[in-house]
């Protein structure tokens, strides 16, 4: 974790408050989000959100991507950048839209896209796992549940086909 803030609302814990007190012979980041299967936990890819509050679609220093870049060569998986911005511009409110970069394993322009392509392309990359997942049984029945999120789940016989072709 950076020692110097950048932003107003960098997370706060004790355990950062205490790790940025500490000399320059360490040094950590945090990782944003792994998408994984919801049913045997495979890393799909691995994405750095960045509030893109000013419209600057600005990338972050090597040093920073690095960690990132080093867990996607390990695991064999993408690693995006991902901006996005919320209604108003505001911490706390609704996303609004969505830019992603893809930074490995080569790097790509950066496209803005709507929320429901975005959930298409989470949604893809599970599917493109299923075929080698060791649960699909377990995804079945998670996305066969009745419940509230599932409400919702429009393209749902997708991998309902798909795991209905299981060898």
């Amino acid at each position: 974790m950076a020692r110097n803030e950048q932003y107003l609302k960098v997370l706060k814990t004790p355990y950062s408050k205490w790790h940025r007190s500490l000399h320059n012979g360490i040094a950590m980041t945090d990782i944003d989000k792994i998408a994984q299967c919801p049913a045997c936990g495979k890393c799909l890819f691995i994405g750095d959100l960045i509030f893109n509050k000013y419209d600057q679609y600005k990338t972050k220093a090597f040093f920073t991507k690095k960690a990132y870049l080093e867990i996607s060569i390990a695991l064999q998986i993408p690693y995006f950048e991902i901006y996005y911005t919320t209604v108003g511009k505001a911490d706390n409110a609704p996303l609004e839209r969505l830019s992603v970069r893809r930074i490995a394993p080569s790097q790509g322009d950066l496209y803005h896209i709507s929320l429901d392509k975005w959930l298409q392309y989470l949604e893809f990359k599970v599917q493109e796992h299923i075929p080698v997942c060791q649960s699909k049984s377990y995804l079945l029945e998670r996305i066969l549940e009745d419940n509230e999120h599932n409400k919702n789940f429009t393209r749902r016989n997708d991998y309902v086909k798909l795991l209905s072709n299981r060898s």
